[in-house]
């Protein structure tokens, strides 16, 4: 079974704050997301603040693009970002404009899967050189009760992706992964269980431990 990515999703709002957890975890945690609070916040400084302490783990930009794919794309990239996000409701002129900025830059693209997305969509995307793919949970539940993203993964996992991976978002908490055994995804990003714990490093390294429990309880090969 392949590892699990644990993408660690600032959104703090000052980019010291960012630094602190992203330090205080970085052992753990595999991707280092700038939020999309974060960059609003302080702007594409945060992601070259990032970037510069942590040139060793991929930076992800996640600035939800709409409009102006490419542009906004290529100023992500010039600040230091690997990957950036779009939304999937942007169209195919606005995502295949991020990917053409990402070729220039040597990064990729992660699109967030929109309310009314179809398979057909997503092999455009695929085939168009996206690299990720994001499923955000709808609602915040307990993980192993949300039959809404357990279909979607489902329906994803039936696709034929080729490279691209799948990435599980929206309000995951400590306890939930051990219980996530039939949902496949490559990476899952983590916000608030981990920035808004007591003890970040220790949040990390539990949320860690469950994703390694899984791994040798289920087989999603």
């Amino acid at each position: 079974m392949g590892h699990v990515a644990i993408q660690l999703a600032l959104d703090t709002k000052d980019t010291g704050t960012a630094l602190a957890m992203a330090h205080a975890c970085r052992n753990v945690v595999d991707v280092i997301e700038v939020g999309t609070v974060l960059c609003l916040n302080d702007g594409l400084r945060a992601v070259t603040a990032l970037r510069a302490v942590f040139p060793d783990k991929p930076v992800v930009a996640d600035i939800r693009i709409a409009r102006a794919g490419e542009k906004f794309a290529a100023m992500a990239f010039a600040a230091g970002a690997d990957r950036v996000t779009v939304i999937g409701e942007s169209g195919p002129a606005v995502i295949e404009g991020a990917v053409r900025a990402a070729r220039s830059a040597g990064g990729d693209v992660e699109v967030e899967l929109g309310a009314s997305w179809s398979e057909n969509e997503v092999l455009r995307w695929v085939d168009a050189g996206v690299g990720h793919i994001i499923a955000h949970r709808s609602k915040l539940g307990p993980l192993r009760d949300d039959d809404e993203i357990a279909a979607i993964l489902a329906r994803l996992g039936a696709m034929d992706l080729g490279a691209a991976h799948v990435t599980l978002a929206g309000g995951i908490k400590a306890g939930e992964l051990v219980d996530s055994g039939g949902l496949a995804f490559d990476t899952v990003a983590i916000g608030s269980a981990i920035v808004g714990a007591a003890d970040p490093a220790a949040a990390a390294a539990g949320l860690r431990a469950e994703l390694d429990t899984r791994a040798r309880g289920v087989n999603l090969a």
